[in-house]
């Protein structure tokens, strides 16, 4: 209790520097999202981020050694949280279509498109692990939750359960 206690007020204390900074997360300044959460591919070559060059958040990839920068997602809808594959062929990101958040991977090549989730709660925050399976965050159950998934889509498995303790 006491230890959650205090990650709460960590939390709350971290809010309010962000909105005391201007954060427009929180209602602060006006700014836009330009270049935003980069992720660096397995050989350090590349560098994958979301950016609203274009009007709306797509996934660009900028190659390190020349500056060439590539658009690699581009839809009507938000896409973020890029994550590169162990192998560094696929990026794994949440993007929104049909009003909902979900986990997708583009093939950096091809540009090919595949969903991963098509729950009605939100799959976000992707990270692709060195097992080679996908990690996220989902709000399918009454809590956030952590979950996996094969790149190919198959095998979702939920990896954490909370339960609540006497007190909540």
């Amino acid at each position: 209790m006491k230890q959650r206690t205090l990650l709460s007020i960590s939390a709350l204390l971290g809010a309010t520097l962000l909105l005391l900074s201007g954060c427009s997360f929180f209602g602060g300044q006006d700014v836009r999202y330009t270049h935003w959460e980069p992720d660096l591919s397995p050989d350090g070559r590349y560098l994958i981020y979301e950016s609203d060059d274009d009007g709306d958040l797509e996934l660009y990839v900028r190659d390190l050694q020349t500056d060439e920068v590539r658009q690699i997602t581009s839809n009507e809808d938000p896409d973020w949280s890029p994550t590169w594959s162990p192998d560094g062929r696929f990026v794994a990101y949440a993007g929104v279509l049909d009003e909902n958040p979900d986990i997708y991977t583009v093939d950096v090549e091809t540009l090919a498109v595949e969903r991963l989730t098509s729950h009605e709660g939100d799959d976000i925050n992707p990270s692709w692990g060195s097992d080679g399976l996908i990690y996220f965050n989902s709000n399918r159950t009454d809590s956030w939750e952590i979950y996996t998934i094969q790149p190919d889509g198959s095998e979702l498995r939920k990896i954490t359960q909370f339960e609540p303790t006497a007190s909540e």
